[in-house]
């Protein structure tokens, strides 16, 4: 993968968001000014942070909840957010790299959510990203029948297939499979019943636009069903 601005949305966006939190360092600066430059490793693990605490300020996550992660350039492997980490305090020493095929000895200090984002990189070759978060507005839109492609049709077109999944258990292996026939079938955005949502894209960037684009969506639907 290469950091172009064609390959990457809002790629000028990133770079000030970057600057103003204070990551934009020196991977980062080759990654986004050098051109054709490779998205090295240590950038990932810097994004994953940048992230975390952008959805922190946005108020789509709160404490420890919420999980992010990124494939490796090798892309058997993938980085993901640590377990209990509260995502505002994130460190680039924090964030491991773990192989989607790791043992359970190897998985102890890495997000209960693995078995959901492997899921979701298994489905569809496609992924680069994998966001879970807990925003209040799609966690309400999955516990009723309202339909955002009916409401938002335009709205919905920008954030591709969303689907639901039926509740299930935090860390489990229904819960990822749930979403991982929601991924096989097309979703770019899943709704797990009573539990958040989930956004994927072919980075970052993409993932995290669908969810902050989603959660604005939820909140105009729902505003607009209270006030009828």
């Amino acid at each position: 993968m290469f950091v172009l601005a064609g390959s990457i949305g809002n790629t000028r966006r990133l770079i000030v968001g970057l600057g103003q939190s204070g990551l934009l360092l020196g991977p980062v600066r080759r990654g986004f000014v050098e051109p054709g430059a490779r998205m090295r490793g240590e950038l990932r693990p810097l994004l994953i942070c940048h992230y975390g605490r952008l959805l922190w300020q946005r108020e789509m996550i709160a404490g420890c909840c919420g999980n992010l992660s990124t494939r490796a350039h090798d892309r058997g492997a993938i980085y993901i957010t640590p377990r209990s980490a509260n995502k505002s305090r994130l460190h680039v020493r924090d964030i491991p790299k773990v192989a989607l095929d790791a043992g359970t000895d190897e998985l102890q200090h890495v997000s209960i959510e693995f078995p959901l984002h492997c899921a979701c990189y298994h489905a569809d070759d496609g992924v680069g990203a994998v966001i879970h978060t807990h925003a209040p507005a799609l966690t309400a839109l999955s516990m009723n029948d309202m339909d955002l492609a009916e409401v938002l049709p335009e709205a919905a077109q920008a954030l591709g297939s969303i689907q639901r999944v039926p509740h299930k258990p935090a860390g489990s292996q229904a819960l990822a499979d749930g979403v991982a026939e929601a991924v096989g079938n097309g979703a770019t955005l899943v709704l797990l019943e009573h539990h958040g949502v989930v956004s994927m894209g072919r980075d970052l960037p993409e993932a995290y636009d669908r969810m902050e684009l989603g959660e604005i969506s939820a909140k105009t639907a729902l505003l607009a069903k209270i006030s009828r």
